[in-house]
């Protein structure tokens, strides 16, 4: 024993050895040496064995081989100056944490190695892994190498949720060229892309093409996005008439006391309605709210429009001028700067905003912001059964000022269900139907692609498990700083012993 290093002096037990040539037997023993193996560490300390192995003579005299030396078998491989088991801890640390990482948890393991060397350890696992099973089933999809520049394809074995292969790119042809690499391939799972489309076709005729649902989905909305985008400036009409409608027009605030709204929140949620949405409605925090509702009773609070402090002494002139309608912060600023105020304008700017809030508005003040985009869009294609009473009458009153918009989201909501398996409708029957709606383009695209997106409705392949995959990818490449090519970054993908 050398300080942390442990020595140990071992010999093998056999009494012969078989030629790796002929394969006879031999006990004639010629000479030996000593050779030098790590080990799997012990009781915190690195292990290195001195091994002596011997070297035999050839008894067949046909045989070309003079002589041999006696092999360790599992032990240890030829040329190896380490234990199979260490180079076992060492590729599994290489591909759980890469090169310099490895490095430094293996020296804490008491296994010394270098990045360099796991990093080599992991190609040449790759290099002589062999060509992986073809798939039956096989999902597709695309990878950012780095994102808007450069992408490749990943290929996913759906039934073993297994990665088969990465590619270097996203093209067509590329994908063409390793199926034909790889017959046998019977159902192939893709998104909408085009590429892969024209790719599988040419490289696997006979396979049938499975659209994601997800991405049908997704490709709807998006299309459903556009329609509900030319109806914005309806819906904020709508929604400020029915404000005008439910909401009375601003009162003066007393400057002392505002009236706590605690009995409405307890009355909406009578009605079903939920925290979230009274606090969004009643202008409170949620936490706020669920304490009004768990004493039972409303209260109040003390609410001062402004402080007496620096800005005391010109009070009455920011009265004064407020009232003669001047509302205009940076210009108060400067009368009162020139006064001899030396605050700052946002302090000016604050107050001008409170007494606005107070001194009587001429409009309403707003219970609920207008739901626009993919909120607007996502209200009228869920079905919810806790939505407010002003959500109601705005989509009713909206469906009926925008006929076109009822039609798209009536035939939107048919189509969802259909790819969520809700419905058992006729998609030839929607598709006729949607060609008489704004969304008439995407039924197009989806004509396109007909046979995929009918294969999507009766087979239950997705390229979910494809994208778990992908997250598996990221987080590798992430843990490589970007510093990883494509040669490593495919061996520590496709050979992760891991997990």
């Amino acid at each position: 024993m050398v300080a942390d290093h442990l020595w140990v002096e071992t010999k093998s037990r056999c009494h012969g050895a078989a030629c790796p040539d002929c394969g006879t037997v031999s006990h004639r023993r010629h000479s030996h040496y000593v050779r030098k193996l790590a080990d799997m560490p012990a009781h915190g300390r690195r292990v290195s064995l001195s091994m002596t192995v011997r070297r035999f003579r050839c008894t067949d005299k046909g045989c070309q081989r003079r002589t041999f030396v006696e092999p360790l078998g599992e032990f240890a491989a030829p040329y190896a100056r380490q234990t199979c088991r260490l180079a076992d801890l060492h590729t599994y640390v290489a591909h759980a944490l890469g090169g310099s990482a490895g490095a430094r948890m293996a020296a804490r393991l008491c296994c010394p190695i270098s990045a360099d060397t796991l990093i080599r350890r992991i190609v040449r696992m790759a290099a002589v892994a062999g060509r992986p099973e073809t798939p039956r089933v096989l999902g597709v999809d695309d990878w950012a190498w780095r994102r808007g520049r450069h992408y490749g394809t990943i290929l996913v074995d759906l039934e073993r949720n297994r990665v088969v292969d990465l590619l270097a790119d996203r093209q067509g042809d590329t994908l063409a060229a390793w199926l034909r690499d790889h017959p046998g391939i019977e159902i192939v799972a893709r998104d909408r892309a085009g590429a892969y489309a024209d790719g599988i076709r040419q490289g696997a005729p006979a396979a049938i093409q499975v659209a994601d649902r997800w991405h049908l989905i997704r490709n709807l909305h998006d299309a459903f996005l556009t329609v509900v985008d030319r109806h914005a400036a309806l819906a904020r009409r709508i929604m400020a008439d029915i404000t005008n409608e439910v909401s009375p027009v601003g009162q003066p605030v007393d400057a002392g006391m505002v009236s706590d709204p605690g009995e409405g929140a307890a009355a909406m949620r009578a009605r079903g309605q939920t925290i979230s949405r009274i606090a969004q409605t009643i202008g409170a925090e949620r936490k706020t709210v669920r304490r009004w509702l768990r004493q039972g009773h409303p209260s109040t609070w003390q609410r001062r429009i402004f402080r007496p402090g620096i800005m005391t002494p010109y009070a009455t002139f920011l009265d004064r001028r407020l009232k003669e309608g001047c509302h205009n912060a940076a210009r108060l600023h400067r009368e009162i700067t020139a006064m001899g105020f030396s605050g700052r304008y946002g302090s000016v700017r604050d107050r001008v905003l409170s007494r606005r809030s107070t001194a009587g508005a001429s409009h309403p003040v707003p219970i609920k912001p207008v739901p626009m985009g993919r909120n607007l869009a996502r209200m009228l294609t869920t079905e919810t059964s806790n939505r407010s009473d002003m959500d109601v009458l705005f989509i009713q009153r909206l469906m009926t000022a925008a006929p076109v918009l009822a039609q798209a989201t009536v035939w939107v909501r048919d189509m969802q269900d259909l790819f969520t398996r809700k419905s058992q409708a006729s998609l030839e029957t929607l598709l006729e139907a949607g060609e008489r709606t704004p969304l008439s383009r995407f039924v197009t695209g989806l004509r396109r692609d007909l046979s995929a997106v009918q294969a999507a409705l009766h087979h239950p392949w997705t390229t979910s498990p494809v994208e778990g995959q992908i997250s598996r990818l990221k987080m590798i490449k992430r843990t490589m700083f970007g510093r990883a090519g494509f040669k490593l970054l495919r061996a520590r993908v496709m050979h992760a012993k891991c997990g």
